[in-house]
């Protein structure tokens, strides 16, 4: 009995020991700086998407859709002869419904009359950005009857996508040295880093053309944004 009891107090003698060399050794707990840092670049635009419609209507819906399909083959050809290939025309969003109006509503002769609207989408897409506005006046003088916007863009971000990233961890060093300095700590390293994109490209709104196939559209698209922020955790 006594020998059990001895062993059991060395035991706990020792792990008592233990414990204190682990609290002597053991870092002390750190502290934690967190900053964002973030950065635009800007660049030149060197394509361009334009989407175009044709929409059609009629108490028929084949009528309708026949008179579709021959407008679109119009501007399709009208398009082609400026060049743009197959791989830079893709049709999309074709789609008819249909609308019902009522008259003489409540009335012995009221009368329901259906139209059938069919729309058929040109999704353009070029390089020659100087021939946006010429590919817009060549598919309304054929024949579509909706612009719906032109959007500007950098087809490879990724370069842009780097030296933002670059001078976004530039600027979030530079802020965590400014504040350590202004705190009195001495930055130990970083803890971890978490990085965020996102890109602005310049859309042209529907709005700004003029469906008239007497007019020039003349289009000068802005700079494209690529933008970048980063998270940045030091301890110290």
């Amino acid at each position: 009995m006594r020998k059990s009891l001895l062993k059991v107090g060395v035991l706990v003698v020792l792990l008592s020991l233990s414990s204190l060399a682990l609290a002597e050794t053991s870092p002390p707990e750190r502290g934690s700086l967190q900053v964002t840092g973030s950065a635009i670049v800007t660049g030149a635009p060197d394509v361009a998407y334009i989407t175009l419609g044709v929409e059609t209507r009629d108490a028929s819906a084949d009528k309708a859709a026949q008179e579709n399909a021959d407008r679109m083959a119009k501007v399709f050809d009208a398009l082609y002869a400026l060049g743009l290939t197959d791989k830079e025309l893709t049709t999309s969003g074709y789609n008819i419904y249909s609308s019902t109006q009522v008259l003489n509503r409540g009335l012995q002769n009221e009368e329901y009359i259906t139209t059938y609207h069919v729309h058929n989408r040109i999704n353009v897409k070029t390089k020659d950005l100087t021939s946006v506005g010429q590919i817009i006046d060549a598919a309304v003088k054929a024949g579509a009857n909706q612009v719906q916007g032109v959007t500007f863009d950098i087809e490879d971000k990724q370069e842009m996508q780097l030296e933002a990233l670059k001078n976004a961890i530039r600027q979030g060093m530079a802020k965590a040295e400014v504040m350590a300095d202004a705190a009195g700590i001495t930055l130990g390293g970083i803890a971890s880093i978490n990085e965020n994109y996102a890109s602005y490209a310049p859309v042209v709104s529907a709005m700004a053309f003029r469906l008239d196939a007497a007019a020039e559209t003349t289009i000068n698209p802005d700079d494209v944004e690529v933008t970048a922020t980063v998270n940045l955790d030091f301890w110290f």
